[in-house]
């Protein structure tokens, strides 16, 4: 029965409202044009009788069907529109969209969309489960060849997917971001993370949707559109950190150690500085590598397995000849296990002073090195220390000071320059492929004679002798200040500016009710509470600055 919607009447209203009820999925096309008629009616006639009761509503009303076995939802609207969306559970990761509107689309069409849509030949996941799928891909990955790619490794690079989530808008269709609107993304990753760090993020985008592209998003890959040095153009390149110390301070450094809280963090940091190896290898560091345990003369970190950068930077095995002080440490690390088992870890020599089940934490160098050297122990542009190797740097310093410590008293010994430098590199396992192509196939004289061990023993034997007999030398003489003294002695002066400026408010106020109310708001135009402005330098000096101006008042008057 057709009818104008101005002459709509309760009782015809109620009976569209039945026949809406009564129409079931699966629908055909007749039963969809009928519903759009329906809903056309009902919609009409509830506006209607909204109006009339004095309210005005608050959006433009939409029915709603559903063919669930098919993932269709179909909306209808008040013009008499039959559009189609899918409709995919949230726990499907598939993000729902518009498919199309009748009559141009049928709902056998629709059908065939959202069967696409779930078995991925029309892909429509989100951002989010796109992201998930890859960082699982990686797990998998990790289980499957622990060898290959290690724990670290994944740990990187899921770090790096937690950053990419907050640049991206995880429900969106990951199948619509055009190569654009990637940029855009990069653009504010360069804005708001650091240099380094945009880089790396860079290429992992590049990476998620290298993985992705089959799988998610027909074969296409948007991230292959942008420019190769579209980051790289656009931020600093890091550099390596290049500053440098000096024998005085590395002695004053070992001096300093002996008074740190723990055996483990005097021992880890002393066995770099004789050394020179690497922070990431004192954590490393297993009883089972060394060649005796009651008397070591040698410890020997395996090469890495194929296809993973293993213990050592160039994956080489590298065999490292003990010293009579480097032998001490260990021999002191065994002492101290001993009398700890079995509370503490069996396989590693150093560990965590916080947690003796655990490896010794290698950033706690830097700080450990940070804390006991002097306060000028930094030598060079000291500006390039927040470039790439920052969070090693006084690791690093510690390395590049064995080279060059090493090599200076060779060559005053007598060694020929280019004999020193090879030495050297020899010891901090710098040799190059290049420096001899077929050496690792036919140079077995390491295996036989022990002959780059022997080497390698005199470099550090010289190396040592210079530090301890220069600690000898300071040990009874003023030693500077180290980097935790300069710090205590900041904060005391600093608590005591904080607190000469609380007893001038005290003294100003007089009333402790006066005193509780001014620190605890807002100071002029500032928008800080004062209590805040006090904890920073730059705020004490606003405080004073207030202070001096109400001091100023009474005088003026």
């Amino acid at each position: 029965m057709k009818y104008s919607l101005s002459t709509l009447n309760k009782a015809q209203y109620t009976k569209a409202k039945l026949e809406w009820n009564q129409l079931k999925p699966p629908f055909s096309m007749q039963h969809i044009n009928r519903c759009a008629t329906l809903a056309q009616h009902i919609i009409f006639f509830e506006e209607k009788s909204t109006y009339k009761q004095g309210f005005k509503p608050s959006r433009t009303k939409r029915l709603s069907k559903y063919e669930a076995q098919h993932h269709i939802r179909l909306i209808f609207t008040k013009s008499g529109a039959a559009i189609f969306y899918s409709n995919f559970p949230k726990s499907s990761g598939i993000a729902n969209t518009k498919l199309g509107e009748a009559p141009e689309l049928t709902i056998a069409k629709a059908r065939k969309l959202t069967e696409q849509m779930k078995y991925g030949v029309l892909n429509n996941h989100n951002i989010k489960t796109v992201f998930d799928a890859y960082e699982q891909s990686l797990i998998e990955r990790h289980n499957t060849a622990p060898t290959k790619f290690a724990a670290s490794s994944l740990r990187t690079y899921q770090c790096r997917i937690k950053k990419l989530r907050h640049h991206f808008p995880l429900k969106r269709a990951f199948q619509s971001l055009t190569a654009g609107e990637l940029e855009k993304i990069v653009d504010l990753i360069i804005q708001t993370e650091s240099n380094n760090q945009a880089i790396e993020l860079f290429a992992q985008i590049r990476r998620v949707w290298r993985f992705a592209k089959n799988k998610f998003n027909s074969g296409k890959n948007p991230a292959a559109d942008i420019d190769d040095f579209y980051v790289s153009d656009r931020v600093e390149s890091p550099r390596p950190c290049q500053v440098y110390t000096d024998l005085d301070s590395i002695a004053e450094l070992w001096i300093n150690l002996a008074s740190a809280p723990n055996v483990h963090q005097k021992n880890a940091a002393r066995f770099m500085i004789l050394t020179g190896i690497r922070p990431i290898n004192i954590p490393q560091m297993r009883w089972e590598w060394l060649n005796s345990i009651d008397f070591p003369t040698l410890i020997t970190f395996p090469a890495s397995v194929v296809g993973v950068r293993g213990e050592m930077k160039n994956q080489k095995e590298y065999k490292l000849p003990l010293t009579k002080a480097m032998r001490a440490i260990i021999l002191e690390q065994r002492d101290w296990m001993e009398n700890a088992l079995p509370n503490c870890n069996p396989d590693h020599i150093f560990l965590q002073p916080r947690d003796l089940n655990k490896p010794f934490a290698k950033r706690s160098l830097d700080k450990i090195i940070k804390d006991y050297s002097p306060v000028d122990a930094v030598k060079g542009d000291k500006r390039n220390i927040v470039m790439k190797g920052s969070a090693g740097a006084f690791c690093t310093m510690c390395r590049s000071f064995f080279k060059s410590n090493a090599k200076a008293i060779m060559v005053a010994n007598g060694y020929h320059f280019k004999h020193a430098e090879e030495l050297t590199r020899l010891a901090l396992h710098h040799l190059r492929k290049e420096d001899d192509p077929n050496g690792l196939n036919y140079d077995k004289s390491e295996e036989l004679f022990g002959t780059s061990t022997k080497l390698k023993f005199n470099v550090f034997k010289i190396h040592e002798a210079s530090i301890l007999k220069r600690a000898k030398e300071l040990e009874n003489q003023q030693l500077r200040l180290t980097g935790m003294q300069s710090k205590q002695a900041s904060n005391l002066e600093e608590n005591s500016q904080k607190k000469a400026l609380r007893d001038r408010i005290k003294a100003h106020l007089v009333y402790k009710r006066g005193y509780v109310n001014f620190i605890n708001q807002p100071l002029g135009d500032t928008g800080r509470v004062t209590k805040d402005l006090i904890l920073t330098e730059e705020g004490r000096a606003v405080v004073e600055r207030y202070l001096n101006d109400q001091e100023a008042k009474p005088k003026n008057n």
